[in-house]
């Protein structure tokens, strides 16, 4: 008689192209050995994922289309390491558990750190000061301490809370902002040496921070976004940085991305751009394995 056959875990890791986010069969190989209960398949590429998911149990992905749900004839749980609730893009059945990871607010937090640690210390105004012209300057500009600072973090989950860990062992005095107290955003602006985002697309957050709430953030303070790019309202933040009215912004996520070669924030002074990558890390999808095996094993 043949033995029953294993429930499978079928695993299509894949995104933008990005290593970190990119699984690979030896990777997926030692995720197969902490659970040998299950046949764990590996899918390369979107035609091998489709091709398996019939098959499979649970899934470990990125992205899901509505149009493959009639395939989904055992599926019982679908895991995606994004945060982000509109990069799955289906619609499921309440017979299919989703789960987003949350894993991602250490990794992030050691961004905002070094992002705000790099303008207040005069890091990111020092570098090429040292010249052959001028090879000893006495003056490096913009120095000053974050410990005694204040900063306002506006999403206040997992990673917004990780964020506001990594800064109060630093000395700053976080104001954490959720949705049921998100009327207090503008009184905790004008205290805000760093405004701090780490929010989900949502309608309630298009354009968030707009004219009328940089106008409250004091002239010195930094912005910076590693939530969803809508929340920014991008030529209000560019005219702020060009007149001084605020004095600088790290922005990882944009209304569009890749951010176009032509937008205004191009050439805003002090306006620090990356490729959404607060979250890079050479064991990020070991740590979204860990995370789903946690849960899995309950």
């Amino acid at each position: 008689m043949d033995a029953t056959p294993k429930p499978i875990l079928l695993v299509w890791l894949a995104l933008r192209g990005v290593p970190e986010f990119t699984a690979t069969r030896e990777q997926v190989a030692r995720w197969a050995a902490q659970v040998p209960e299950l046949e764990v398949v590996f899918a390369d590429s979107q035609e091998a994922f489709v091709r398996n998911l019939s098959r499979a149990t649970y899934v470990l992905t990125f992205r899901f289309c509505e149009a493959w749900l009639p395939l989904t004839y055992r599926l019982r749980w679908i895991a995606t390491p994004a945060a982000g609730r509109e990069l799955l893009g289906a619609r499921l059945p309440d017979r299919i558990r989703l789960t987003h990871g949350t894993f991602h607010g250490e990794i992030m937090a050691e961004s905002v750190v070094g992002m705000l640690l790099a303008v207040r210390r005069g890091l990111l105004p020092g570098l090429g000061l040292c010249t052959a012209a001028e090879p000893w300057p006495e003056f490096t500009p913009n120095r000053t301490t974050i410990a005694g600072s204040t900063a306002g973090i506006v999403g206040y989950g997992h990673i917004g809370q990780a964020i506001g860990r990594k800064l109060e062992a630093l000395g700053v005095t976080i104001h954490g902002i959720r949705r049921a107290n998100l009327p207090e955003l503008p009184a905790v602006l004008p205290k805000a040496d760093a405004l701090i985002l780490a929010l989900p697309a949502t309608r309630e957050t298009d354009r968030l921070v707009d004219t009328a709430a940089l106008a409250r953030l004091p002239a010195h303070a930094v912005l910076i976004n590693v939530g969803r790019g809508n929340a920014v309202d991008e030529e209000a933040l560019a005219q702020a940085l060009e007149t001084g009215r605020l004095h600088a912004a790290f922005l990882d996520v944009l209304q569009t991305e890749p951010y176009p070669a032509d937008g205004p924030l191009r050439k805003a002074p002090r306006c620090f751009l990356l490729p959404h990558a607060s979250a890079f890390a050479p064991d990020y999808l070991d740590r979204a394995f860990q995370a789903w095996l946690d849960e899995y094993r309950g």
